[in-house]
């Protein structure tokens, strides 16, 4: 098995006056190629898939991309999304034959040019590995759903506890990715994505899994 592996993400805050740059996800983690699977190891959703790849039965080749996190912050500037998504759809171009794409995204990104950061990132990815090949997704646990990213995803899997656990995330999506694959011969795993918006706002202090309702 040859899987893509990818993270760009960022948390925006619309209201602040400043702007996100690149400098912003070099401070905080930008690694291109193999540094990502040194970096990375015991890490996020990608170092959740790494871990279930190599539990994997059979050879799992791994093709890391880009791995670029900016934490919170203001909008993303254009120039600073144009050659993420630059990076992120040259290195899914220029590889081998691949069976799949792990791609892991905030979900609550905005950029100067696109208020839809995953949207953007995600109809991009479809555009480039076509339709009905495989791109299996990891989410905060408050993203932003949106169309366009039910649309261009096989799996959109969000965290299921706060604080978070981005490796039991990752561990999650790699989990159904791998069994996606594993019955794409005689018996074919396919995921169901359905979409739904709800007219509800929640208190973010009253998320916490910890203690209190989100507990129970």
């Amino acid at each position: 098995m040859r899987i893509a592996i990818a993270e760009i993400g960022q948390e925006t805050d619309s209201f602040s006056p400043l702007v996100t740059e690149l400098k912003d996800f070099e401070a905080n983690g930008l690694y291109f190629g193999d540094e990502i699977l040194q970096k990375m190891q015991g890490a996020g959703p990608l170092g959740g898939f790494l871990e279930v790849a190599a539990l994997q039965p059979q050879n799992v080749e791994v093709f890391p991309i880009v791995r670029a996190w900016a934490g919170a912050g203001g909008v993303i500037t254009a120039a600073t999304m144009e050659y993420l998504k630059d990076r992120l759809i040259s290195g899914l171009r220029n590889r081998p034959p691949i069976d799949a794409v792990f791609l892991a995204l905030h979900g609550a990104a905005a950029a100067e040019n696109d208020d839809d950061v995953e949207g953007n990132l995600l109809e991009a990815v479809r555009a480039s590995v076509g339709p009905g090949f495989p791109v299996f997704v990891t989410l905060d646990h408050h993203a932003n759903i949106t169309r366009r990213m039910v649309q261009n995803a096989n799996t959109l899997i969000g965290h299921e506890t706060q604080p978070h656990d981005p490796l039991a995330t990752g561990r999650k999506a790699a989990r159904i990715l791998f069994e996606f694959l594993r019955g794409r011969g005689d018996q074919i795993v396919l995921p169901e994505l359905a979409w739904r918006k709800i007219p509800m706002i929640t208190p973010q202090d009253q998320f916490l899994t910890s203690a209190g309702p989100m507990k129970t």
